[in-house]
């Protein structure tokens, strides 16, 4: 049985790309039972969105068909085989937490799920431990209750996924409703539509899965071209134009950075311009104009509001190609030259398998976090004003204070120190599947507080009091070597011959005035 063993799963992921066709080969028993489904927030919890991956034997069960790029992506080859379940090539995805799965019968455009006994996993995001079990399938009805266990909370932040792609990308085609599913069972609540060259939400689709209270949109555009993408939001959508009103990618392939930068912050309402994967090495800022990530000042336009820190496809660290580090150092260098930008985490994700939803991502603190209704100028503004943590797995709570005492600070705030010393308290959390093993604390670029985090530890607290010199900023970032599992991030690090997306969080600096 398959069930907890993570480092042969990832050995057989992409040889498993074949297994699709093999299931389609199989004949279908002639028994038919059923496998309901019920996914919570711990024991005696809400239901909530989540994915469920069964494994028969050492492979995962795949649903559908990789339909891009020669079989290696998985767009419209998803399949629903019943109400609020979508069959995908990393499991089922149960957009409110509770599905009943045919066993034995094709159903909606699903081959036929046979009897047997299945290893189990189940998971939401970040913020909840993996659930580990096994069921056996028959020709009766089966019920498997699966609670959550929680492994921490983002207390007063939403977690926000700013950076996706579905049906508008001429690169995705992924189905609207497909990709609100997924970012729900990742935990995402605050979604951002960006399609290349295109003005859209997905409210249509949220109301379409009666989701409206457990995810929000967040009307967007990835402008780009061969030098550059970037993420124009929040942006008005005119349903009858073309591309929702934008301009088109032809339009947009003549423009500069300094015009690019100017027509997002040209609309009403002064949008959000944000850097969208600077070092994916094409269509990236700081590689295409062959910045260093340290010398000042860089060659293109400094005016933009937010910048991926991590990104999905970037979101790695490889013996001699460290992408994450590369991110957080041009973070920092922008932060030592006095450059308050929101640094940002988002997937980037396009298909149903590659970059999976929310594999980086940002947690903004806001004063309302209900999404129903959702106060999106609210949430724009925190953004603006830099009260996040960017991340792909780790959590981290920080708050600063003046050593003599006063209110505490936590990120993107502005602390007074009038006794010219600082206490800053930090606790990393995890998952006991997140490894994030290294911690760091910063004051003004120098490090002066490097911590091991011992092996499997899921909380660790560091505090340091150290003096300062107004003005600087406090950073502080964890991350770790070892690799999250595939089946939970994607197969894209690993089709390029990488070990995988490491764990990695961020905070946007803390301010010493």
């Amino acid at each position: 049985m398959a069930v907890g063993r993570v480092g042969r799963a990832r050995a057989i992921a992409l040889i498993a790309i074949a297994l699709v066709g093999c299931r389609r080969d199989r004949p279908a028993p002639p028994a038919v039972g059923t496998l309901t489904l019920t996914v919570t927030d711990g024991a005696g919890g809400p239901t909530v969105a989540a994915r469920v991956l069964l494994w028969d034997g050492d492979a995962p069960v795949r649903w559908g068909e990789n339909d891009l790029y020669g079989g290696v992506r998985q767009a419209k080859g998803g399949c629903e085989p019943a109400p609020g379940a979508l069959g995908t090539w990393h499991g089922l995805v149960l957009a409110t937490g509770q599905a009943t799965i045919p066993v034995g019968a094709a159903a909606g455009g699903c081959i036929p799920l046979p009897p047997g006994r299945y290893g189990v996993w189940a998971w939401r995001g970040f913020e909840h431990e993996r659930w580990e079990g096994e069921v056996t399938l028959g020709a009766g009805e089966v019920a498997l209750s699966i609670p959550l266990e929680r492994a921490w909370r983002a207390d007063g932040a939403l977690a926000a996924d700013m950076h996706v792609h579905a049906a508008a990308s001429n690169d995705s085609g992924l189905p609207d409703r497909w990709r609100v599913m997924a970012q729900a069972a990742a935990g995402v609540q605050v979604i951002a539509l960006s399609d290349h060259a295109v003005n859209g939400d997905l409210e249509p689709a949220i109301a379409e899965l009666g989701l409206g209270g457990a995810v929000a949109s967040l009307a967007s555009n990835e402008a780009g071209n061969d030098l550059m993408h970037v993420g124009v939001y929040p942006v008005a959508v005119d349903r009858g134009a073309p591309r929702g009103g934008s301009p088109s990618a032809a339009d947009m392939a003549r423009w500069s950075a300094v015009e690019m930068m100017a027509w997002g912050h040209g609309l009403p309402g002064r949008p959000v311009v944000q850097v969208n994967h600077p070092r994916f090495r094409m269509y990236s800022l700081f590689d295409g104009t062959g910045w260093d990530g340290v010398r000042w000042p860089p060659p293109f336009p400094v005016d933009f509001d937010a910048v991926e820190v991590l990104a999905g496809h970037t979101a790695f660290n490889a013996p001699t190609d460290r992408r994450a580090d590369e991110g957080v150092r041009d973070f920092y260098t922008f932060a030592t030259h006095g450059v308050r930008v929101a640094g940002v985490g988002g997937s980037d994700t396009h298909h149903l398998n590659g970059v999976l939803d929310g594999v980086a991502r940002t947690y903004v603190f806001v004063d309302d976090a209900r999404l129903a209704p959702f106060d999106e100028a609210g949430f724009v503004a925190a953004l603006r004003a830099r009260r996040a943590v960017a991340t792909t797995g780790p959590w981290l709570d920080v708050e600063v204070v003046d050593a003599a005492g006063g209110a505490a600070v936590g990120p993107g705030q502005v602390v007074r120190a009038p006794s010219g010393r600082v206490r800053i308290d930090v606790e990393l959390a995890q998952a006991g599947w997140v490894h994030a093993t290294r911690l760091r604390v910063l004051v003004g670029g120098v490090v002066v507080k490097a911590e091991t985090v011992p092996a499997g530890a899921r909380r660790h607290r560091v505090v340091v009091e150290v003096p300062t010199a107004a003005p600087t900023w406090i950073a502080v970032d964890a991350d770790g070597d070892e690799p999250l599992p595939v089946e939970m991030t994607g197969t894209y690090q690993q089709e390029k011959g990488r070990p995988g997306v490491v764990p990695f969080a961020v905070i946007n600096p803390i301010w010493v005035e």
